[in-house]
């Protein structure tokens, strides 16, 4: 997935370094949404006020909650009567929990 961003959200490593205390005051106000950092012209991190990163987490723990559920909706619909353990699943979708 490639995500788009706006010139004044990049800021080089160096820049960043010298104007941290800035920047988390930028994001604290809502002066800015996010930064980029960028290293040798490569986006490397972005920083995010920590509301936006929890929200961020919680939506991706709950869809790998509705993924799970509907495996085992998949499974129970085959009617195999095979029995494969939680963590055997996991492993088998390469889910991480």
């Amino acid at each position: 997935m490639s995500v788009a961003y706006r010139k004044d959200e990049i800021v080089s490593a160096s820049r960043a370094a010298r104007s941290f205390g800035k920047m988390l005051a930028d994001l604290k106000t809502h002066h800015k949404h996010r930064i980029a950092i960028a290293k040798n012209n490569e986006l490397e991190a972005v920083i995010l006020p920590i509301e936006e990163y929890e929200t961020m987490a919680e939506a991706l723990a709950l869809l790998e909650h509705i993924e799970i559920y509907r495996l085992i909706e998949q499974r129970k619909r085959k009617g195999s009567g095979k029995r494969i353990s939680l963590n055997a699943l996991l492993k088998e979708q390469r889910i991480a929990v």
